[in-house]
């Protein structure tokens, strides 16, 4: 169960502040509001208005709702299907909607990770036993090399600062370390060979250059760190520059309503936007905190959390570890993660239990335009507790550089919800989403493009972890109660 919801079940936690963030998670999360808090990430935004003003087309094969990295994955790999298959008879006219600017959502707000840690092998096998956890935390380490290889491709490794990493999972008590020890060993008992790069220091064995005299242990293996805004414009820019007749995108729509239009050919739609209307045979929502604005059949299963970020001066001792680290700082309750910049910025996020009712305000938010002040206390004094005054010194200048907030989407059981939504959900038929990847979609939504345009033109689906799959058993098990009653809240759970 993510950490998310499991304050949710805390019975240290009022009854009436649980039910009051269910309320929450089952309301309309709404669109984008132009009013936001400032990313450090888009402060540079490319333009993307393709040069004269268009008129919003009237029809398109394709509507793909949002620009995020998940817009943005699915939108390359239709248009480069349809280029490097000559049987394809259909010819995708994409146009991706986009309520704010591009890339202004979650993605424009993250920490900058391409991270899979150990843990979830243990948490997936116990689940859903061993095959189905190697082949969960396969899918997920495969994103790294992807993430680097498509920057790669398109020249933009140097200005996206794509990079190969290790990563550092910090544990500062021994009962957390000793099951964060055991986990890996497990990890790397089941899966030699994809855990090859896995290792782990402990106590006085912790390289000294490191910086973290206070760890109790580290676990370290590959990772990634970008910038993600500049990954996620770069690939629209080629897209644009590559189909530049096959391929549009609209920012400043938002899309307001959704409606059938009969056909005889078969169903089509209505997208109807803030400035005009839209007829397309294929709508797919990659929208995640927003969702179920336009899918209420997915409230109580994808639901927005707010996450808080910042860029922070290092202090002047504090050697640049840009290209070799990057960290997660696990606590008794919670967790933070740091990247930091080749020009030396530290952008750490998190601080989520450490707001307030342990994070319980944070749930069920999906605007980015304030900030907690106990998490802003929190990410404003952690790095020099974390690395010590000796190995951090004095910062030079403003401490913290920038404070924002974002969206992230949780889902009900953990996993994001990919391909064909039942029409349970959406009344009607060809509707994909790709949803809730509970903050990880730098880690999972580059290759889930594959499984979404195999549904799309019935391909063959079955390396994808099925867990991920929208299906209506799913969609009836996948659900949050409504009403908070302790001991059946539980029991559900």
């Amino acid at each position: 169960m993510p950490f998310a919801t499991d304050i949710l079940k805390d019975p240290s936690v009022s009854a009436s502040a649980r039910q009051q963030a269910l309320n929450r998670i089952f309301s309309d999360p709404g669109v984008p509001q132009n009013s936001t808090t400032s990313s450090f990430w888009t402060q540079e935004q490319h333009d993307f208005s393709q040069g004269t003003a268009k008129s919003l087309p009237k029809e398109a094969d394709i509507v793909i709702i949002g620009s995020g990295i998940t817009g943005a994955s699915i939108a390359r790999t239709l248009l480069q299907s349809r280029a490097s298959n000559s049987s394809t008879t259909s010819h995708p006219s994409i146009v991706m909607l986009e309520a704010r600017t591009v890339c202004s959502g979650a993605t424009g707000r993250n920490g900058g990770h391409i991270l899979e840690t150990a843990d979830e092998y243990s948490e997936f096998a116990d689940i859903f036993g061993v095959d189905a956890a190697r082949k969960l935390v396969r899918f997920r380490l495969a994103h790294l090399q992807e993430m680097l290889a498509v920057a790669e491709e398109l020249g933009i490794t140097t200005e996206t600062q794509a990079r190969k990493v290790q990563f550092l999972s910090v544990y500062f008590s021994e009962e957390t370390w000793q099951a964060a020890l055991e986990r890996m060993h497990r990890f790397k008992e089941k899966m030699p060979e994809e855990a090859a790069e896995w290792t782990s220091y402990e106590g006085d064995a912790i390289p000294k250059e490191m910086c973290l005299t206070r760890a109790r242990g580290i676990v370290a293996g590959p990772a990634g760190a970008l910038w993600p805004y500049k990954f996620v414009a770069g690939v629209l820019k080629r897209l644009l520059t590559d189909f530049p007749d096959d391929f549009q995108i609209e920012e400043n729509t938002p899309v307001t309503a959704i409606h059938d239009e009969t056909s005889s050919t078969g169903p089509r739609y209505k997208v109807e936007t803030s400035r005009g209307t839209i007829i397309t045979r294929h709508v797919i929502h990659c929208t995640n905190a927003h969702v179920s604005h336009l899918v209420p059949g997915l409230r109580g299963r994808i639901f927005p959390v707010r996450g808080q970020m910042s860029a922070q001066t290092p202090g002047d001792k504090f050697p640049n570890q840009a290209s070799h680290h990057s960290w997660v700082f696990n606590y008794d309750r919670g967790f933070d993660y740091l990247t930091q910049l080749p020009e030396g910025q530290m952008m750490l996020g998190g601080g989520f239990a450490q707001g307030e009712t342990g994070g319980l305000q944070d749930l069920g938010i999906s605007t980015d335009c304030d900030l907690s002040l106990y998490i802003d206390i929190h990410l404003s004094g952690a790095l020099r507790a974390i690395f010590g005054g000796k190995d951090w010194g004095c910062v030079q200048g403003d401490a913290v550089q920038a404070m924002w907030t974002g969206n992230m989407a949780f889902s009900s059981d953990g996993f994001p919800w990919v391909g064909q939504l039942p029409g349970a959900a959406t009344g009607r038929s060809e509707h994909g989403s790709e949803g809730g990847s509970g903050g990880k979609a730098m880690a999972t939504m580059l290759l889930m493009q594959d499984a979404s345009l195999s549904e799309t033109v019935s391909g063959d689906i079955s390396w994808f972890p099925e867990q991920l799959l929208v299906s209506e058993g799913r969609f009836a098990d996948a659900v949050l109660p409504k009403v908070i009653v302790d001991d059946v809240y539980r029991a559900s759970l």
